[in-house]
């Protein structure tokens, strides 16, 4: 009788969590942080913009630089644009974006003369921030950040 007891109370605290756990909806994917920084040289020292949105890799590819303008300064909601951002070249600038829950995220850079590197794919799994560094000539390097605590 006692181990049926013992038995019985096993399976309750075993299992209940275990429901719990399965019924609860899932939480969604933290927010992506994106820390942009520009030589104060980068787009003849003029203000740009960084474009974020929700993407495939085919779309990605197919993306024309007119087409993310027209998005970027557009006044009706689009449910891809995860973001606008502006940028002061020599300066490092902090950004937050929610992560899509499917898709993966394109990063356009609407510079004055754009060249062949004005958008760069950010591809699953995502990290949870991004070091995105613009040069003076206009190469974009976009890395894992590399936090403080992350030298010990």
């Amino acid at each position: 009788m006692k181990l049926l007891l013992i038995f019985k109370v096993f399976i309750l605290l075993t299992v209940f969590p275990l429901l719990l756990a399965c019924s609860s909806t899932p939480e969604p994917p933290p927010p992506l942080e994106l820390n942009v920084s520009a030589n104060i040289q980068a787009n003849n020292a003029e203000l740009f913009y960084v474009v974020a949105k929700t993407t495939s890799e085919k779309a990605f590819m197919l993306d024309s630089y007119e087409d993310i303008a027209n998005l970027a300064f557009s006044d009706s909601p689009d449910p891809d644009r995860l973001g606008v951002f502006s940028v002061v070249p020599g300066t490092n600038q902090g950004y937050t974006i929610t992560q899509p829950a499917q898709g993966m995220i394109g990063l356009y850079f609407l510079l004055t003369k754009p060249g062949s590197q004005w958008k760069k794919l950010l591809t699953i799994p995502f990290e949870e921030s991004y070091d995105v560094v613009l040069d003076a000539t206009g190469k974009i390097v976009i890395s894992k950040a590399k936090h403080w605590y992350s030298l010990f």
